[in-house]
């Protein structure tokens, strides 16, 4: 106990040099496993951008390029699959639920989803319902022709445009804005800002198909109808809902009474005979796909895991520097506690403890310091960087790291430990001046 107090003592009165030390040790700690927990995180948000959804069902073709389309609203899909697939795929046995999906529209870039009133119903995010800033979702038009051209958006829509509830806007046909493809005819009402999800749900809009069928009524050759006929007034009268019969959509989602049941239901859908107008269907386990698409990125993660790492190294070779060159002014220092009756190995001892204290004070910094930045920036990761981040202790991948620079701080410790034990061999009593 009595060289445990010396040591502390030591280092207290080089506090300023090791403090400053210390910091940067908690600075690359905190660099390592920030970088560790956003992108376990991310990974986490991305793989529940369909959560609860147990199938994704559309034209034969590329897993990866429906998942894109369907979720992600990126690509184009080269068909579509017809509608009264839709009705065969809910006879299904064990199939609970459907959401369908239509694309192709826009509004200033952000992509258009024509859905049904199923879809708040049932989607998830992160295991959650969705939940509101303002306003409800659209109402079925079917129930109420006056609710057809309601639209609900996500956060970060609402958040770039402005937007509050009640404003009206106009869609794009396509996705280039340009004065020929705007729905100016049919403006919506808006009556729903969705809460963040972290899924490509907050940049998306949602009508329902309804909605989606009344703004191409009538359109040829991607333009309105008023492109044709220049004296057709834009404010044309909407069509009757009973006549807004969908006949195409770019994707279904499925969900099962049991999940023990996909891949039965994979190979029922996907068995489904075609019809004259329809197309082989292809039904997708979510993540599995979804593990696919992860690996594209993983190249990057994997170069911010060893920036992070190479950081706390380079902090770590600070420490053991910083203490080598002190070590010139401390030969009195270590000559007097000679004369106290320390042997050489007592020395070494003395000097690695003082060197591992200060990392492992600065490592333990580092930790609460991370989740603690991490909690007051969660709110602006997930509005501004979809990033839905999840308090808690350190995952097993950072208890790993946290090991691993432990054990890195003590070898790093026998380097001074070792010159101290050479220098008090060879100076005894006696230190040079």
């Amino acid at each position: 106990m009595f060289w445990l107090n010396l040591v502390v003592k030591s280092a207290w009165s080089r506090k300023y040099s090791l403090s400053l030390v210390a910091a940067a040790v908690c600075l690359s700690v905190i660099v390592l496993l920030g970088v560790q927990q956003i992108r376990a995180d991310a990974k986490r948000s991305f793989s529940n951008a369909l959560s609860g959804v147990d199938l994704v069902v559309g034209p034969r073709g590329s897993q990866t390029d429906l998942l894109l389309y369907s979720v992600f609203q990126l690509g184009t899909p080269t068909q579509n699959m017809p509608y009264a697939d839709l009705k065969r795929i809910k006879e299904l046995p064990t199939v609970a639920w459907t959401i369908p999906i239509q694309l192709g529209d826009s509004f200033d870039g952000f992509p258009v989803m024509g859905t049904s009133v199923d879809f708040f119903k049932h989607y998830r995010s992160a295991g959650k319902e969705l939940l509101f800033n303002e306003g409800r979702a659209f109402q079925d038009p079917n129930i109420d022709p006056n609710s057809l051209m309601q639209v609900v958006i996500g956060s970060e829509i609402a958040q770039s445009k402005k937007l509050k509830l009640n404003d009206t806007f106009a869609l794009t046909h396509g996705y280039q804005a340009i004065e020929e493809t705007i729905h100016a005819d049919h403006p919506f009402k808006l009556v729903g800002i969705l809460k963040p999800t972290g899924t490509p749900l907050d940049r998306s809009v949602l009508i329902s198909l309804e909605a989606f069928e009344s703004l191409h009524v009538g359109w040829g050759m991607g333009l309105r109808p008023s492109a044709f006929d220049s004296k057709q007034n834009l404010a044309t009268s909407l069509p009757n809902v009973s006549d807004l019969q969908p006949t195409e959509l770019t994707a279904v989602w499925v969900g099962l009474h049991s999940r023990i049941s996909v891949f039965s239901a994979r190979k029922a859908i996907e068995s489904l005979i075609p019809s004259s107008s329809s197309v082989p269907l292809m039904a997708v386990l979510p993540g599995v796909a979804l593990d696919e698409l992860w690996q594209i990125v993983r190249v990057v993660e994997n170069a911010l895991i060893v920036m992070g790492a190479l950081v706390a190294v380079c902090s770590l070779l600070g420490v053991v520097s910083v203490l080598l060159v002190g070590l010139s002014s401390r030969r009195k220092e270590l000559a007097i506690y000679r004369s106290l009756g320390a042997r050489p190995f007592s020395i070494f001892t003395m000097v690695a403890c003082e060197s591992f204290l200060v990392c492992m004070v600065a490592i333990a910094g580092g930790v609460l310091g991370a989740q603690a930045l991490i909690y007051v920036f969660q709110d602006h990761l997930l509005q501004n960087f979809g990033i839905q981040t999840f308090n808690g202790w350190p995952a097993h991948e950072a208890w790993l790291s946290i090991h691993i620079l432990l054990g890195s701080a003590l070898l790093t410790s026998a380097f001074p430990a070792w010159r101290a034990y050479r220098m008090s061999l060879s100076d005894g009593l006696n230190p040079p001046n």
